[in-house]
C-alpha cells in the first residue's frame, strides 16, 4: 500500500475511530485500526465485536492495499506531525512507514485478514432521520442510561420510530428522561429498537444537520451519517414500559428559573453526604427551598422564588440527577410537579412560544431524608 493523504483528513477520522478501540483487550487484532485503500480514498475502520465505525478520506493511492496499525499509536502520531501531506507506504512484511515533511516513523502492523468482518448497510429499505433532531433527542436523554453492564436491558436508549415523530427513552432504574420530536417518516409500522449505551454516544459524534439513514441488518442496527457507517449489535431485553411513567402528574406544580435554580443546586450540594449527594426540596407559598447537609461537612440553605400558591411538600433528590436534567433542557424556564415525599418528581422544560421541541420529560425517584 502506498498512499498520500492531508493530515487533517486522516487525523479526523482516527479520532472518530478512538471510542470505538477497546484499550485492554485479550485479542490484539482489536485495538488496531483497519486502513484500507482503493481508488481515490483511504477506508478507516475500528471495532469492538459489539460495535464498529467505517469512514473514509480523500487520498492519492499510488498502490492500493490494507493493513492494520495500532489505533492509539498511530492517531497520537498523526496528531503530531506538521500540517502538511503524510505519505503511508506498507511493506510487504507488514511493518508501516509514514512520513511527514522532516518526521519519518515505522509502525509494525498485523494482516488485514486477521481482521473481523464488519457488518454493512444492505441495499433493503431504510428510514431516514433529519441528524439534527436525533442528535437534540440524544442531549436530553442519554445521560440516563444505566452505566451498570449487568442490567443490560437498560445499557442503552430506546428508540421509538413512528411516521409521524423519533422519541428516545433512557432509565437506570432511578431517573427516566423521555424525549420526543415531531417528524415525517417513511415507514409503515411504528419500530422500537434499544441502541447501546456505547453506540448512542458514537452516534451523538458523528451527527450533523445531515440525514442519517437507519436500518437493521441481521442481529445489528446500521446508521449511516455522512459517508460514515456505524453498526451495533442489538440489545436482545425488554425495555421497562415507560408510557404510564412519563404520564403521572403532580398535583403542586412550580415554574422556575433555569439558570437561577442549576445555581442553586450546585451550591447547596457541595455540602451535601459525598455518597447521595442528597438535597431536600421544599416547595411551599411563594418559594422553593434547597438544603443539604453532613454530619463532616456542615449544612446549606437557600430559597427561591416562584409563583406557587398549594400546600406545602418536602421531597429529596439526588443534586446530580437534577444538575442533568437542568443542563440539557434548553430553556430559560423549566416546571417541577410534586405530588408527595415518596412519589416521583417530575421535571419539564417550558416552552417559549412556538419551538420545534414537542415533548421532553424527565421523571426522578425521591430520595428518603
Amino acid at each position: 500500500m502506498d498512499i498520500v493523504a492531508r493530515k487533517s483528513d486522516l487525523l479526523r477520522e482516527l479520532q472518530l475511530v478512538q471510542g470505538i478501540v477497546e484499550r485492554k483487550n485479550s485479542i490484539p487484532i482489536l485495538s488496531n485500526v483497519l486502513l484500507e485503500a482503493e481508488g481515490e480514498s483511504l477506508a478507516v475502520a475500528a471495532t469492538d465485536l459489539d460495535v464498529s465505525l467505517r469512514g473514509s478520506c480523500p487520498a492519492q493511492v499510488a498502490r492500493p492495499g490494507a493493513t492494520t496499525l495500532s489505533a492509539k499509536k498511530l492517531y497520537e502520531v498523526v496528531r503530531s506531525l506538521p500540517d502538511s501531506d503524510v505519505h503511508l507506504t506498507v511493506e510487504s512484511d507488514g511493518w508501516a512507514s509514514l512520513e511527514c515533511e522532516r518526521s519519518h516513523f515505522r509502525m509494525a502492523g498485523l494482516p488485514r485478514e486477521d481482521f473481523p468482518s464488519l457488518p454493512e448497510a444492505t441495499g433493503g429499505s431504510a428510514i431516514e432521520i433529519p441528524g439534527s433532531l436525533l442528535r437534540d433527542l440524544i442531549a436530553r436523554t442519554s445521560f440516563a442510561i444505566t452505566a451498570e453492564d449487568a442490567r443490560y436491558y437498560l445499557a442503552g436508549a430506546l428508540l421509538v420510530l413512528a411516521r409521524d415523530g423519533v422519541a428516545l427513552v433512557a432509565t437506570d432504574g432511578h431517573r427516566l428522561a423521555y424525549a420526543r420530536r415531531s417528524a415525517k417518516l417513511k415507514l409503515g409500522e411504528s419500530l422500537r429498537v434499544l441502541v447501546p449505551r456505547k453506540a448512542v454516544g458514537e452516534l451523538q459524534q458523528l451527527l450533523d444537520d445531515g440525514p442519517v439513514s437507519f436500518q437493521q441488518a441481521a442481529n445489528h442496527l446500521v446508521f449511516s451519517v455522512g459517508g460514515r457507517v456505524l453498526a451495533s449489535k442489538m440489545i436482545e431485553g425488554q425495555f421497562p414500559a415507560y408510557e404510564k411513567v412519563v404520564e403521572l402528574k403532580g398535583d403542586k406544580v412550580a415554574l422556575l428559573e433555569r439558570e437561577a435554580l442549576t445555581a442553586a443546586v450546585r451550591r447547596v450540594s457541595l455540602l451535601s453526604a459525598e455518597r447521595s449527594r442528597a438535597v431536600r426540596v421544599g416547595l411551599q407559598e411563594g418559594s422553593l427551598e434547597l438544603s443539604a447537609s453532613s454530619p463532616e461537612m456542615g449544612e446549606a440553605r437557600e430559597s427561591l422564588p416562584t409563583e406557587y400558591h398549594g400546600a406545602a411538600v418536602e421531597i429529596g433528590f439526588n443534586a446530580q440527577y437534577l444538575l442533568d436534567f437542568l443542563s440539557s433542557a434548553g430553556t430559560a424556564q423549566v416546571s417541577l410537579e410534586l405530588r408527595d415525599q415518596e412519589s416521583q418528581g417530575m421535571l419539564r422544560p417550558v416552552a417559549e412560544g412556538e419551538g420545534e421541541f414537542t415533548d421532553h420529560r424527565y421523571v426522578v425517584m425521591p430520595m428518603r431524608l
